[in-house]
């Protein structure tokens, strides 16, 4: 299954066969990983190589440790993957133009579909996000939980499996976008009355004006994080 490490570079050897294991199912979701002086015994390295290389593949997304249990594979999504890397993408403000960018496509024609199907349960989650947020808001933080949970209940009203596995996969890059531009937002209150604009029409059915208020809501997201509105 494994074999003894001969490079001079011993916890990228480590880590290069463990994820061969993971990505061709060899090790898959929720197996537990032979403890550190297993692992050493197999690969014929030191128990501080085995640390390193498991400190790497946590930091990736591949594995978790808990307390008393072990150390354990993980489900493999693309949120597990970006989320040790939020802070850098935080920095890089082309990306989250472009994410979006992406969202305007997206969620535009997910607010029409939460329009067209929306129910009284539906609504009532879309109506807890804008509490959420206004909380937050009134606490003086600028309404991220809020802000994320709003959009996830409009996806969740919209009924389209594969555009909410596109969001869920994307789940903290897309809460990274939110997040720059209700910081970058002079007033948050200003989202928060676009959000229950958003609502409103999708409360009445009214699938166009929905849509092209999403799209107003994402068009002065992007102008935030550009700095136009600085302007």
């Amino acid at each position: 299954m494994l074999e003894p490490v001969k490079r001079s570079r011993l916890y990228e050897e480590i880590v290069r066969q463990l994820t061969e294991l993971i990505n061709n199912g060899t090790l898959k979701p929720g197996d537990r990983l032979p403890t550190e002086r297993a692992l050493a015994a197999q690969l014929n390295v030191s128990r501080t190589a085995i640390r390193e290389a498991l400190r790497a593949l946590e930091l990736m997304g591949f594995i978790e440790s808990k307390v008393g249990e072990g150390t354990y594979v993980r489900e493999i999504t693309m949120n597990n993957v970006i989320s040790p890397f939020s802070t850098l993408l935080q920095q890089d403000e082309k990306l989250i133009t472009e994410l979006i960018e992406v969202r305007m496509l997206l969620e535009t024609e997910i607010a029409r579909l939460a329009a067209r199907r929306i129910t009284p349960e539906k609504a009532k989650s879309i109506e807890e996000s804008l509490k959420l947020m206004a909380d937050e808001i009134d606490k003086g933080v600028i309404g991220i939980i809020g802000d994320n949970a709003f959009h996830n209940a409009l996806a969740q009203a919209a009924e389209n499996t594969a555009m909410s596995k596109i969001l869920g996969l994307c789940g903290d890059l897309l809460s990274t976008s939110r997040e720059m531009a209700l910081t970058r937002m002079k007033d948050q209150r200003v989202g928060l009355a676009h959000h229950r604009e958003i609502y409103l029409a999708v409360l009445e059915g009214d699938e166009d004006l929905a849509a092209t208020l999403m799209k107003h809501h994402l068009s002065e997201a992007y102008k935030n994080v550009r700095g136009e509105n600085e302007k």
